[in-house]
């Protein structure tokens, strides 16, 4: 299997190309359908033929519709991105920038690259021609937290092309009718990588990246937490005497559990204390949160 020296062996290559190509040829497909279809049902309906333009108006109609649902998609009109997974970390094209800022501008932390011949993610599954210079690597130590989000679909609704369905392992489950899953993940030096199901695999993406980004994580704000200090997780704040959120507090010894269920994460107390809850889907680190709290009750001899 081929490598990349900074980050080990390739494992997979995550290509949004081909549901943008196929976004595009429906999307083409369709407009040209309304564009030959319309003509057509006004000549049928000028010369007497009503039985003829009635339905080719409703077909126009429905073409132009999809027409526009398409065009509604995020895929036809962003720039296909492709994101190749190594045993230390990725490899984006094109690469994120900060909000404001120009591709020019020096990044802290920034290495671009270019594959080299012989690469296995240099082919037509990467980054395209020319686009090697717009790749950017990242080993898992450059990212900083994860946010997991889900929309639910109906049952049966139909999902745009390189749609990912099912639940991955991240606490949050999938709806009956499948989800749409969006991966936000924040660099050390304060850029965002957004994945989302134009991708196809995405869970796997997903959840790779959000097991490495937590293994790092817990370790880091448990030893914050021994030394006395408090950590601040999304709207919680975790220490030594317990969890706060919005002015309330559990002690350590009142919280029953922390986990993640229907979108919520649910800090639940014991008697007469309140259950803390927060959209898990709008927290960064919602994993790493919930083993923290475990990990801190366990060394605290708590049950």
């Amino acid at each position: 299997m081929a490598e990349s020296p900074a980050l080990g062996e390739l494992v997979r290559t995550f290509d949004g190309r081909p549901a943008r190509r196929r976004a595009l040829t429906w999307l083409a497909a369709f407009g040209a359908a309304v564009v030959v279809l319309v003509p057509v049902a006004v000549a049928a309906f000028l010369t007497g033929r009503a039985w003829l333009g009635a339905p080719l108006t409703v077909i126009a109609m429905g073409c132009a519709a999809a027409a526009g649902w398409i065009a509604g998609w995020d895929t036809v009109w962003k720039r296909a991105q492709v994101v190749h997974l190594f045993t230390g970390g990725l490899i984006v094209t094109p690469s994120p920038r900060p909000n404001g800022a120009s591709r020019d501008k020096p990044f802290a932390r920034a290495r671009h690259v270019r594959p080299a011949e012989g690469d296995a993610w240099a082919g037509e599954g990467s980054c395209g021609a020319g686009g090697g210079a717009d790749a950017e690597a990242f080993g898992w130590d450059d990212l900083a937290s994860v946010t997991v989000s889900g929309v639910q679909t109906r049952d049966g609704a139909p999902a745009p092309p390189g749609r990912a369905t099912g639940s991955p392992r991240t606490g949050v489950p999938g709806a009956v009718g499948g989800t749409r899953w969006r991966f936000t993940v924040a660099t050390s030096d304060g850029r965002m990588l957004r994945f989302g199901d134009e991708l196809p695999g995405v869970r796997m993406l997903g959840e790779t990246v959000a097991a490495e980004v937590t293994r790092r994580a817990v370790p880091r704000y448990l030893a914050a937490v021994k030394a006395g200090e408090a950590v601040r997780l999304g709207p919680f704040t975790v220490d030594l005497d317990g969890v706060e959120k919005d002015g309330q507090r559990l002690p350590w010894q009142a919280v029953r559990e922390v986990g993640i269920d229907g979108g919520l994460l649910t800090v639940r107390g014991y008697g007469g204390y309140p259950d803390l809850t927060a959209i898990a889907g709008h927290m960064s680190d919602a994993l790493p949160f919930t083993l923290l709290c475990d990990q801190i009750k366990e060394m605290l001899g708590l049950p």
